[in-house]
């Protein structure tokens, strides 16, 4: 089951092409069976758009920065060259 931590602030979910707020979008999850559940949550991490029981939703991520495995942001990789360092 889909929980309120699951569906962060830099998603945007878009259900038949009207936003749809945390607590919509959890109320809808309920009726989701296991694979399509985890269906969602694959897109939570990527975004994009999937179908489930004839509903069409959009996930977009706003997020500037990208997360690494343990959640934390990371810096930029340094370029190769010691030169352009700052």
């Amino acid at each position: 089951m889909l929980s309120k931590q699951s569906i962060r602030k830099e998603h945007t979910i878009y259900l038949n092409d009207v936003q749809m707020t945390k607590e919509e979008i959890l109320k809808v999850a309920e009726e989701f069976n296991e694979k399509e559940e985890l269906h969602f949550r694959k897109m939570l991490k990527q975004g994009g758009k999937l179908k489930i029981k004839n509903l069409v939703f959009e996930i977009k991520k706003s997020e500037s920065k990208l997360r690494n495995s343990k959640g934390e942001y990371d810096n930029p990789a340094r370029p190769h060259n010691p030169d352009q360092w700052n």
